[in-house]
């Protein structure tokens, strides 16, 4: 099924994100990953794409089974940065032989010391275009309540983000936050600007503060003083941090309260923290 035919019908929507395990690890960790995950059944699951394609055969394997051997629909993300259109042409084609009908189209990062990262592709919008244009996919496109890193301001992130709608992207889901005043006011200016697609609220959960303040410190997103000070003694490695599941049981609720209709769930590949969250949360509630 299309996420955008998900995203329309008047029901909640829920989905979550997984990413491969390292292409040294056994690629069985994921699968018995999803499987804990089964009991919140998500709408979709999003599968991420490693920088410049590290995970990229993971990326495809994974999809596949989430696709055709959970049954549930699956987004597979893709990044273009140093690719060529006949890389991408191949990587789509066998997506689209697999039954994978959702893409999500990033540019990537750009890599380190290296001159010339652009070859066909040098914006996101360019393989929203690429892939429009040649296949009959359902696209979506990252958005960012606290603007994208390299973006100049805010007005000039939103000019990338209606160039990617323009040239065909379906829907839209949002880097993590933290406040959700962000996320509310992202929202007011996506709609000021014409842009009338499904946003998304994407929500991060990490056990610990380190990790957070990692995330954070690479998208360049505020952590809120409340937040920090209650994971400050949080460092441990438990499968669960209390105070990150309170705080985004919290964050989910309120989105809930002001109407809006779809949470995507960056689980960090943690099931039992993830499925606290769900089942604590108005979540479980909203979708029986």
């Amino acid at each position: 099924m299309k996420i955008i035919d998900i995203l329309k019908n008047n029901k909640f929507s829920f989905s979550i994100e997984v990413f491969p395990p390292k292409p040294d690890t056994d690629i069985q960790i994921i699968y018995d990953t999803i499987e804990k995950l089964m009991d919140i059944k998500p709408d979709f699951i999003s599968v991420t794409y490693g920088a410049g394609g590290s995970t990229r055969i993971r990326t495809v394997e994974i999809a596949d089974k989430i696709q055709n051997y959970y049954k549930i629909t699956t987004l597979a993300h893709l990044t273009c940065i140093g690719s060529t259109k006949e890389e991408i042409a191949k990587i789509l084609d066998d997506l689209k032989n697999k039954g994978i009908e959702n893409i999500m189209a990033l540019r990537g990062d750009i890599p380190k010391n290296q001159d010339t990262p652009f070859k066909d592709f040098k914006y996101a919008s360019d393989l929203v275009r690429f892939i429009k244009n040649n296949w009959d996919f359902c696209i979506g496109v990252a958005g960012y309540p606290e603007k994208h890193p390299e973006a100049k301001s805010m007005e000039e992130d939103l000019r990338y983000l209606k160039e990617k709608i323009d040239a065909g992207a379906d829907f839209i889901t949002t880097q993590l936050f933290l406040d959700n005043n962000h996320f509310f006011r992202y929202l007011e200016s996506v709609r000021s600007k014409g842009i009338k697609v499904p946003v998304i609220p994407g929500i991060m959960t990490a056990t610990k503060l380190i990790n957070i303040e990692r995330m954070a410190n690479l998208c360049k997103v505020e952590i809120p003083n409340s937040f920090k000070n209650a994971l400050s003694g949080s460092n441990i490695n438990n499968e669960v941090c209390e105070e990150t599941v309170k705080y985004t049981v919290g964050q989910i609720n309120h989105l809930i309260k002001n109407n809006i209709k779809a949470i995507h769930l960056y689980t960090m590949n943690k099931v039992e923290q993830n499925k606290r969250i769900y089942y604590e949360s108005k979540l479980s509630e909203i979708r029986k």
